[in-house]
């Protein structure tokens, strides 16, 4: 491996360029590929195909990933590549389940599954994918595994609902909008993390830390997510941009500008807003305020702030291991997350 010390102002390094970082999840990303084609199998071949169209859309696999990272970076014998479907056939239910809530068109570039095959048949295949990820952890035989898989997904549970409760809700503030993307979006990451290091059988301290570096990274991407809605493309993002606020999600961008720009532009911003539920064409005003007044860009200092927080959680493991590899491409998949377009 090439080493290359790439510090960036902002505090996130990296000893692998982007290259070694992308080769590396590919890497860990083939054999979780492979398990999912395998451990999709039902006697009801409609449950395939709904579930083939929607896991083999494309997708990062960065939670089959992180999990198999995971265990190899606390020192485990390598993991049945099987154990990495959980993650993302719970991904897959979610996406599922997100696109009947949000009557979404489009998903990773084409039409959402429930265009194809409409909203009964996306639900009940959305809960044989959390079914299957509860029946692979069972296999283990290990009840802290088991019991780890029913705490994240109970907490998911609980950030879909917070997320539906506060649709459209112009008031949600920052500590409203955290714990909703927490649960939503962070806490899949920080499982996929723990329970690796779980399976390797490695000590509280480092299940914590791996945990904790999970969630500092969900909480990352999730920013990125919300920053890229107001300037990324929809080549680039796989889905409709700039939709966060026609369909009432309220995001760290907005909340920004609502809360510290000009009263005038706070206020037209709302307006804009409000407007935008029947109006669409208005929403392109709203989406020019965030960008101008700083919503992209502070969430993209919060979002470094959250990845150097998941660094740093990994600081003291990496100080007694500097050769291992596996440790160091989750350490810097901190800052690739932070330099993503898709």
């Amino acid at each position: 491996m090439t080493t290359q010390d790439q510090t960036s102002a902002a505090g996130l390094s990296t000893t692998m360029s982007l290259d070694e970082i992308k080769a590396g999840v590919l890497k860990m990303a083939q054999p979780a590929d492979q398990a999912l084609a395998d451990n999709l199998k039902s006697h009801v071949s409609y449950i395939e195909q709904v579930s083939d169209y929607i896991i083999f859309s494309g997708g990062k696999r960065l939670r089959p990933v992180l999990f198999l990272l995971a265990a190899h970076a606390a020192g485990g014998n390598s993991p049945e590549p099987t154990l990495a479907s959980i993650f993302e056939f719970l991904h897959a239910a979610t996406l599922l389940h997100d696109d009947v809530v949000d009557e979404a068109g489009l998903r990773r570039g084409r039409p959402a599954a429930r265009t194809k095959y409409g909203n009964d048949a996306v639900i009940l295949v959305g809960d044989f994918l959390f079914s299957k990820s509860y029946s692979l952890a069972a296999d283990t035989g290990i009840p802290s595994f088991v019991k780890a898989l029913t705490d994240c997904t109970t907490y998911m549970a609980e950030g879909q609902v917070l997320e539906l409760l506060h649709t459209g809700d112009l008031k949600l503030d920052m500590e409203g909008y955290l714990e909703i993307i927490r649960a939503k979006t962070a806490v899949l990451l920080a499982a996929s993390c723990q329970m690796g290091a779980i399976y390797a059988k490695a000590d509280q301290d480092l299940i914590q830390a791996f945990y904790n570096y999970g969630m500092e990274l969900g909480l990352a991407f999730q920013m990125i997510d919300d920053a890229l809605d107001y300037v990324g493309t929809e080549h680039e993002f796989g889905k409709p941009v700039g939709h966060d606020l026609a369909e009432g999600k309220i995001t760290l961008p907005f909340i920004h500008v609502r809360d510290n720009a000009p009263k005038e532009v706070s206020q037209r911003l709302l307006e804009l807003t409000e407007l935008g539920k029947t109006q669409t064409e208005v929403l392109e005003e709203a989406k020019a305020l965030v960008r101008d007044n700083g919503g992209v860009d502070i969430t993209y200092q919060k979002a470094t702030e959250h990845a150097i927080k998941a660094q740093e959680s990994l600081q003291w493991v990496l100080a007694s291991q500097k050769d291992n590899q596996h440790l160091a491409l989750l350490h810097s998949l901190a800052w690739y997350v932070l330099n993503r377009r898709t």
